[in-house]
């Protein structure tokens, strides 16, 4: 019968054991060593290697931790995140705590992505509402350089466009994954000459989840001119903002009017040329309608956010909730952007769309 143990890989190392110790002779005459038996052999080894491997971490992961220290093993501030690489790194295990083997150990990725046909200056994009970062014309790709840790979420947005571009944003909200988020887009094409604004003819409700999901609302509307981009004059002070400091146009995210952009009624007629800061501070040429409306606005008359106006950021349209109106047949700014006052978010409204 052959000898396993030379000629078998997994029998090599206890066959030198047993020559080694001279056991080997004795055990041949007892029983012949087989390969079932070397295989047997081996994986008791084995088990035994696994079972060491598992009392170690579970010996070092339950010494002094209470059930609400383990509860997220993901927090990389949590005393169970440090206390599980401590064990992995003793064990020489180098994968991620939370993540399979192939993802890397970094606890914070950049967000970004790509970006086409971006002719003009001014582009100024926002990263979870407080990181931003300027775009150059012509850049094709970008990427904030603050890190977002892994498991937070992210919501890229637009503090100011482009001069001269219309730019939309594709995949800007997400969930860090364990890697750099690259599949951003950012789509730009030019922007109006003259801009129109123009009011809907049908209301619609409050609780649309944010102030920029009314955007559609004026391509859906039997107003809408049949061309042309257009987001609603609407504000929550997250998704979009005018100005947080009376009149001055500071903090804008995703902000409907341009600096120094001229606005005409659907007709050609001159409405008014905005500011420096895509506001309004003084009275309009022309009224935008030419009949009085009711419009949901989350205005003060200054173009901050009345933040206790907006019928909870527009996710509601319960009756108790109130959300600021305004009425579009004026030239004064205050009736525009708060004259109707406080409404009930059951009812719907119209809204005020202007071109992009």
């Amino acid at each position: 019968m052959s000898d396993y143990r030379l000629t078998n890989p997994r029998c090599l190392f206890f066959g030198n054991c047993f020559w080694t110790s001279g056991i080997w002779n004795d055990l041949k005459q007892i029983t012949t060593f087989d390969l079932k038996n070397c295989k047997n052999l081996f994986y008791s080894f084995h088990s035994v290697v696994n079972f060491t491997y598992g009392f170690i971490v579970s010996c070092f992961l339950m010494t002094n931790c209470s059930p609400s220290q383990l509860e997220n093993t993901c927090d990389v501030n949590s005393k169970s995140f440090s206390k599980i690489v401590a064990a992995k790194s003793i064990l020489g295990d180098t994968s991620h705590p939370c993540f399979p083997a192939n993802v890397s150990n970094q606890t914070g990725f950049t967000v970004g992505g790509k970006i086409s046909g971006l002719t003009g200056n001014g582009l100024i994009l926002i990263l979870n509402h407080k990181n931003s970062l300027i775009i150059p014309s012509g850049s094709t790709e970008f990427a904030f350089p603050t890190q977002i840790p892994v498991g937070a979420n992210y919501e890229v947005n637009f503090a100011t466009q482009a001069e001269g571009n219309y730019c939309e944003l594709v995949n800007s909200t997400g969930t860090v994954l364990g890697k750099n988020v690259k599949d951003i887009e950012i789509n730009c094409k030019a922007s109006c000459i003259k801009c129109i604004i123009f009011i809907t003819q049908n209301a619609y409700p409050a609780n649309v989840g944010k102030a920029s999901n009314f955007d559609s609302s004026c391509y859906a509307d039997p107003n809408y001119p049949g061309t042309g981009n257009y987001k609603a004059m609407v504000v929550d002070g997250v998704s979009r903002r005018a100005s947080i400091t009376q009149n001055v146009g500071d903090g804008q995210i995703d902000w409907v009017f341009k600096a120094n952009q001229a606005y005409i009624r659907p007709g050609g007629i001159n409405i008014e040329t905005s500011n420096a800061n895509g506001l309004f501070t003084s009275s309009l040429s022309t009224p935008i309608t030419t009949v009085s409306s009711d419009h949901w606005t989350g205005l003060n008359p200054d173009w901050t956010s009345y933040l206790d106006g907006a019928c909870l950021k527009w996710t509601t349209n319960a009756t108790f909730e109130l959300g600021m109106t305004g009425d579009a047949y004026t030239q004064d700014i205050l009736t525009l952007t708060a004259g109707r006052g406080l409404q009930q978010c059951s009812v719907n409204r119209e809204l005020v769309c202007v071109e992009q």
